[in-house]
Parts: C-alpha cells; sequence; structure tokens
C-alpha cells in the first residue's frame, strides 16, 4: 500500500520558488473522501481504538496498521455529504497532516513536501509560509514539527511491527459482519493478532514488550475490531442516503 494516499500532485517545498504561496486550510475533508483507510501510528492506537477498527495490512517488513474508514475501496464511511468528519471522532494524523508531507530519501534525509493540487493554494490570502526575509514562519514550523513527529513516531510502529513478526502473533483474519436487517458483510484480506497466541506468551516477552511500550497498542487493537460492526452500521446507512437519493432524482 502507498502511503501517498489523498496527495495527487506531490511538489517538493521551495523557499525560493514558493516564498509568496499562501494556503487557505481546508473547511473540510473532501480530499479523504474516497479513502477507506489510512496509515496510523501506534501512539494513535488508544484514541482510534474508540472508533475505527485497527488492523494489519501488507506482509513481511511492509506490514503496516491501519484505521479502517470504510468497507469497500473508495469508500469513507466517517464523511457526512458536505464532506465534515464525523463529530466527536478521532481524526488521524495522516488526514490532519494534508497537504503537507515529509519525503525520505535513500539516505534518510526528509524534504518538506506539498500536494499541488490541493485548492487551498494561492498568493493572495491564507496562512503564510515564509516571512518577508524568506525565513519559516511560525505556522510552517509549527507543521513541520507535526511532519516530524509523525515520522518519528511510525518508525516507532515498525517495531512494533517487528515485534509482532518476531513472535508470530499475527495471523489473516476475516470477519463475518450480519447487522439486525439481515444483511451481512464479509470482511477478509487483513491480519490481526492471535488473541490464542497473545495469551501463550512467557512472562519475560511479554514483559519485552511492556518496555518496547508496545503492550497497550496490542491491547488497544485487539479491542478495535469490534469498531467493525459500527463501520458496517455507517457503510449501510450511507448505502441507505445514497438510495434516498437516488429515488429523488427520477
Amino acid at each position: 500500500m502507498t502511503t501517498m494516499l489523498l496527495y495527487k500532485e506531490i511538489k517538493a517545498l521551495n523557499r525560493d520558488e514558493h516564498k509568496g504561496l499562501k494556503i487557505k486550510p481546508a473547511t473540510d475533508c473532501a480530499f479523504a473522501a474516497s479513502t477507506h483507510l489510512v496509515p496510523l501510528a501506534g501512539l494513535e492506537f488508544f484514541q482510534a481504538a474508540r472508533h475505527y477498527p485497527i488492523v494489519f495490512i501488507g506482509s513481511g517488513e511492509q506490514l503496516m496498521p491501519i484505521a479502517l474508514l470504510g468497507m469497500a475501496e473508495g469508500q469513507n464511511s466517517y464523511l457526512d455529504e458536505s464532506g465534515q468528519w464525523q463529530a466527536n471522532t478521532y481524526v488521524p494524523a495522516f488526514v490532519r497532516r494534508y497537504p503537507f508531507v515529509l519525503a525520505q530519501d535513500e539516505t534518510d534525509n526528509f524534504t518538506v513536501c506539498f500536494d499541488a493540487a490541493y485548492p487551498g493554494w494561492n498568493e493572495e490570502e491564507g496562512r503564510e509560509l515564509f516571512n518577508g526575509e524568506g525565513e519559516n514562519t511560525e505556522y510552517l514550523n509549527e507543521m513541520i514539527q507535526f511532519l516530524q513527529n509523525f515520522t518519528h513516531e511510525m518508525e516507532r510502529t515498525r517495531d512494533l511491527v517487528k515485534a509482532l513478526n518476531e513472535l508470530q502473533l499475527l495471523v489473516p483474519r476475516t470477519l463475518q459482519l450480519t447487522h439486525s436487517s439481515g444483511e451481512s458483510f464479509l470482511l477478509r484480506d487483513f491480519q490481526a493478532v492471535d488473541e490464542t497466541r497473545f495469551a501463550e506468551l512467557t512472562d519475560e516477552q511479554v514483559l519485552e514488550l511492556h518496555k518496547k511500550g508496545v503492550l497497550g497498542w496490542i491491547y488497544a487493537h485487539l479491542m478495535s475490531l469490534g469498531n467493525a460492526n459500527q463501520l458496517f452500521d455507517n457503510f449501510l446507512k450511507n448505502k441507505a442516503q445514497e438510495d434516498n437519493s437516488a429515488v429523488q432524482l427520477h
């Protein structure tokens, strides 16, 4: 899975070329309307686990945890018709950093980039990125700090995946979801921690996970799987609204 979800035209930020660039912050999250999953840092598990199923996708070293936002590709069940994120629901950092992103090269150097396709860019109004002397504004420095923190937490998350792989705790899972209306859905092609294997870990292995700071993340991940039912419910509600809209058009 690419981590460039949401982004269409990534450009490196250049203080000479973009000295007059300003950004009008997004008033909605319509840019994430066709995203049914986003990468999630382990530090986010505690908040995200209250709203989303947190599962793992990929294989080997490319495995990563994601927040599942929709039941099918191209669907985000957490946005309303106006593109607003569902009220009182945690918005993943991957979404909140948009339209900025840090690009990493082969020598582990980072460059601040942005999505040039984001419609809020202009040179007339909005938040400035550089001041009259060509230095970073406080806004840009805050955004860079946010990007750096997110990148650091994703590195820590890779340590979680490594530990889970070493202990062979991740297994392919399939969830059969059934709604009170009678509709059902089969959620597949993801991995999750096997609770039986997890319970069979030795005291030393559990202590090691605790020392690494990832034990709580594992519990949050397991608890989050129950949110698949809420996700299915959102999916059916959105489907019903779309069906009603289609009927009204005829």
